[in-house]
C-alpha cells in the first residue's frame, strides 16, 4: 500500500456500493473491467473524503481462491461506465489497482453533518 493511502486513511470513509448513485442506478453489482474486458472485480462501494465531498478510492472485490481480497483504484483513472452492460471499464492497466488492507471507519451521520456544513470543494 502506498504511503498516501497511509497518511489519508484517517481522513477517508467507507461507503457501500448500495449507497452510490450514479445516473442510472448504482454501483451495486457493477463489474470492474480492463480494457480488455478482462473482468477484475466488483465494485464493493467507495472510500470518500467527508470534508471535501470526492470519491478518492473505489474499491474492489476480488474472488480468489475461496477468498475475497479487496483493491484500490484511484477515483482518478480513467474509465468508462457501460451502465448497459453494468461493467466500469478502465483505461489504465489492470496491475495499477492496489491491495486493501487497511482498515477504515464506514462512513457516519457525523460525515453527512461535515459533507453539508464544508466549504464547497473547489
Amino acid at each position: 500500500m502506498t504511503n498516501e493511502l497511509n497518511g489519508e486513511t484517517g481522513s477517508l470513509r467507507y461507503l457501500d456500493a448500495d449507497h452510490v448513485q450514479h445516473p442510472s442506478g448504482t454501483f451495486a453489482g457493477l463489474m470492474l473491467c480492463s480494457k480488455n474486458d478482462e473482468q477484475l472485480g466488483s465494485i464493493s462501494g467507495v472510500l470518500v473524503e467527508p470534508a471535501s465531498r470526492c470519491v478518492r478510492y473505489f474499491v474492489v472485490a476480488r474472488r480468489a481462491a475461496l477468498r475475497t481480497r479487496h483493491y484500490l483504484m484511484p477515483a482518478d483513472t480513467p474509465a468508462v461506465l457501460d451502465a448497459g452492460d453494468r461493467k466500469l471499464r478502465m483505461i489504465e492497466n489492470a496491475d495499477d489497482l492496489e491491495r486493501f488492507e487497511t482498515r477504515v471507519e464506514p462512513f457516519s451521520e457525523e460525515d453527512a453533518i461535515t459533507a453539508m456544513f464544508a466549504r464547497p470543494a473547489a
